[in-house]
């Protein structure tokens, strides 16, 4: 019994001990591959980003710093849908549901190329947070892919329309549905 006493006042004086460093090396050490050349590199990445910190923007970050849309790709790109196979004036006699309901409609009054979509898009823009520029890419980039997989005589899915546009795939789904009730894909 008495050695068990000892022991465990001996951890416990060996606890309250403090310790200054738990390794020799911060950092464990990994011996040198034998196949290289026997010098071991290290590079601080940290330091390298610290520098220049917009080696760390994606593409896609880099694309969100450009000047919004000029009018006038807009109006080339709303020429090319006009001149897609599909009837615009489904947008004045029927009125598709827009199902999203997640947050607050957002003001595209002042956006470029608010003008040249109808109202009814104009609902569907500020319902899913959409600028008009980035709607109009949209539209065309999903109507083009539909054309396309009607040309290959393949059914155009929910999917195929998600991976036509480059954002969150539940506002392409919102998008193929408003464009299928218009009986557009």
């Amino acid at each position: 019994m008495a050695a068990k006493s000892q022991t465990s006042t001996s951890i416990l004086y060996y606890r309250n001990i403090p310790r200054k460093h738990f390794r020799k090396q911060p950092y464990p050490m990994r011996a040198p591959d034998s196949s290289g050349d026997g010098f071991v590199y290290r590079i601080n990445i940290y330091e390298i980003y610290a520098k220049n910190p917009t080696l760390l923007l994606t593409e896609n970050d880099s694309h969100n710093n450009q000047k919004p849309q000029n009018i006038n790709t807009l109006n080339e790109i709303v020429k090319e849908i006009d001149q897609m196979p599909i009837n615009h004036q489904n947008l004045n006699y029927k009125n598709p549901r827009i199902f999203w309901d997640r947050t607050k409609s957002m003001d595209i009054s002042q956006e470029a190329g608010f003008n040249l979509l109808h109202e009814k898009e104009k609902t569907l823009c500020s319902k899913l947070r959409l600028t008009p520029s980035i709607y109009l890419k949209a539209k065309y980039n999903i109507l083009k892919a539909a054309q396309k997989h009607k040309m290959e005589g393949k059914e155009f899915k929910k999917s195929d329309a998600q991976k036509a546009v480059n954002f969150n795939v539940n506002k392409a789904s919102v998008l193929w549905n408003f464009f299928s009730q218009l009986k557009w894909v």
